[in-house]
């Protein structure tokens, strides 16, 4: 007969060795620390000197779990800039480093007209590409900073005050134009939208001073194009936008 006891781990100690739900992998957080053990040496020793390993790295994966995929990227990146190894507020710091709201702004205007002609478009941040959604492309591209700050301002903080920021959306396929006909121009929309409303004031007693707006969405529902200028202008008129 073996008199060893055999230990078993108790259903709760299994649960507190389980790697966290809401974390990222294992072999990230590991590999961070890898290299900040490398690049730092005995400074990052030190610095966790008397600490349990296990418990700081579950830690810190849990609280970077809010990150992107590119910010824990830039953070990683921008650890080459740094003679100390960084504590968990320096480093998430490093990931996401605070933006200035007029900066962004103007990022906004560049890279949402790029997005709007279908080209290439590159952001800082999600949560910068997430506020200019919010205000809408016709707005931003057609008021001054003075005018929108304050909205700016607000949309943007509740964009980086979200627990998990949202990455930015695969760019949407943009039809390309008939042959012999060219994409519509600003001015163009606007006469379209004239056109439309001119119609709906023919239409005595048939509606409420939308009309033009309403037969834009139907016809966009039935297929039609329009360039997002027209689509904002309809919506923003049904109180379907702010």
């Amino acid at each position: 007969m073996n008199d060893q006891t055999t230990l078993s781990t108790s259903p709760l100690e299994e649960q507190a060795l389980a790697w966290p739900e809401k974390a990222i992998p294992e072999k990230w957080v590991k590999a961070l620390f890898n290299k900040m053990a490398f690049s730092y040496g005995v400074k990052f020793a030190d610095q966790w000197k008397g600490i349990d390993p296990d418990g700081i790295k579950r830690h810190w994966a849990q609280k970077l779990f809010v990150l992107t995929t590119a910010e824990l990227t830039r953070g990683v990146e921008r650890l080459d800039t740094r003679a100390w190894p960084p504590t968990l507020p320096e480093f998430l710091a490093l990931c996401r480093p605070p933006i200035d709201p007029s900066v962004a702004f103007h990022e906004a205007l560049e890279q949402g007209a790029l997005r709007d002609r279908g080209e290439p478009n590159m952001w800082s941040s999600p949560a910068v590409f997430w506020a200019w959604r919010k205000l809408g492309a016709f707005d931003c591209a057609h008021s001054t900073y003075a005018v929108l700050r304050p909205r700016w301002e607000a949309a943007l903080a509740a964009e980086l005050e979200r627990d998990v920021i949202e990455p930015v959306p695969a760019q949407d396929p943009v039809a390309l134009p008939a042959p012999g006909k060219t994409m519509m121009s600003s001015r163009k929309a606007q006469q379209l939208i004239g056109a439309f409303k001119l119609k709906a004031l023919g239409d005595a007693g048939q509606g409420d001073g939308r009309r033009w707006a309403r037969r834009i969405m139907e016809r966009k529902k039935a297929g039609m194009e329009f360039s997002i200028f027209v689509i904002e202008c309809a919506e923003r008129e049904l109180g379907m936008r702010a």
